[in-house]
């Protein structure tokens, strides 16, 4: 329900502001000033997880860090407006659509994990730090395994944030767990989507994955 105070001008206002917020090119900026383009290395796409692997890990923890400010930056902002509640979802969309096609990169971006778990940890602090620090795990003991470490660590991360929400002591509105998680299926369709659309790309680099690695190899010789 929309607060009385709330009118769809402030929504539209802060739907504005947070899809400009989503849209910063963290990634894609950390990778020009290490002089790659994430656009063309790795998985394509301009998010913590690429970084991590095609630049180092510390400036794969910065760009995760900073994604994860962008999306509580966005709550904090609608908060201020008045937004609370099930309201603050449309803000989190806002900024995970931005963060998907900004008009910096000529309308690309990354998967939008980090910055859906920000505005997520923004909106109900506990659950969610539990949640993400699950799926962080996740995502750091896969990253050499999948292409997509940081959506794999989001689902289990989500998956262990709706099994929390839905414990007696929880005080969150099951309207925003519901919500929260189905801009996490969005995403993950997204990505899905992007991973369709450069299938023959992400072949390829799994093939040479394979030849580069050497228990693979060892395994084949013996």
């Amino acid at each position: 329900m929309m607060s009385t105070s709330v009118t769809s001008d402030t929504f539209l206002l802060a739907a504005v502001i947070a899809y400009a917020l989503g849209a910063i090119p963290v990634a894609y900026t950390i990778g020009r000033i290490n002089g790659i383009n994430v656009f063309q290395v790795g998985s394509r796409q301009a998010g913590a997880t690429n970084i991590w692997r095609e630049v180092s890990r510390k400036q794969g923890v910065i760009v995760t860090a900073i994604d994860a400010i962008k999306g509580i930056s966005v709550i904090l902002m609608a908060r201020y407006m008045g937004l609370e509640g099930t309201e603050l979802l449309i803000p989190t969309a806002a900024a995970i659509a931005g963060h998907w096609n900004s008009p910096i990169t000529k309308f690309r971006g990354g998967d939008g994990v980090v910055t859906l778990m920000g505005a997520s940890l923004g909106i109900a602090p506990i659950t969610v730090f539990l949640g993400l620090s699950i799926g962080t795990i996740t995502a750091v003991t896969t990253h050499k395994k999948l292409n997509h470490p940081s959506l794999w660590g989001g689902i289990v991360g989500f998956i262990a944030f709706i099994i929390l929400s839905f414990q007696p002591d929880s005080n969150i509105d099951p309207a925003i767990v519901y919500g929260l998680t189905g801009l996490g299926l969005a995403i993950m369709v997204h990505s899905i989507y992007f991973h369709k659309r450069h299938k023959a790309y992400f072949t390829a680099q799994e093939r040479q994955r394979e030849d580069l690695d050497p228990t693979i190899t060892q395994d084949r010789l013996s």
